[in-house]
């Protein structure tokens, strides 16, 4: 990872994935972009082991979700930056269960664990993205991009 490596996924635009946002989402081109820009910092820094979408960063899943629905540009765009294709996988059934369990058996461990990973991912965002970045992703966007704000944005 690198800063010339950034630079390159953030040079790379795609209209069509904007206008699908802004088709779905009652925000503006501008939006739309800024939205994207920080979906293609967040894939850059999924090459971090460990790294992961939080909660935090709805509005960049969404925006992910959208990216990868051009299944070609995406699939592209994966290859020309990381030499391999990035899964969005959410966590599976299974997945989801155990957690639960886990809590229920130990919730102060399985919170701290949660923060624990928590903890890295600001670490490596600040560290590869920087300041600015982090308080964007971790102050702004979870009061601009709530889940209820997006839910009040979502066109249908």
């Amino acid at each position: 990872m690198d800063q010339q490596q950034l630079s390159k996924i953030l040079a790379y635009q795609n209209e069509d994935v904007i206008s699908r946002f802004t088709d779905m989402m009652d925000i503006g081109q501008p939006e739309a972009e800024d939205i994207f820009n920080e979906t293609k910092k967040f894939l850059y820094l999924s090459q971090v082991p460990d790294i992961f979408i939080p909660d935090e960063l709805l509005i960049i899943d969404e925006m992910w979700h959208n990216f990868v629905l051009f299944t070609k540009d995406y699939h592209l765009f994966c290859l020309d930056n990381f030499g391999r294709f990035v899964h969005h996988q959410p966590a599976t059934y299974k997945e989801k269960q155990a957690y639960r369990e886990k809590k229920q058996i130990d919730a102060e461990a399985t919170t701290a664990e949660f923060n624990q990973k928590l903890e890295t991912m600001l670490s490596a965002t600040y560290d590869h993205l920087g300041q600015d970045t982090v308080v964007k992703w971790f102050g702004t966007y979870p009061q601009q991009y709530s889940p209820e704000n997006i839910k009040s944005i979502r066109k249908y």
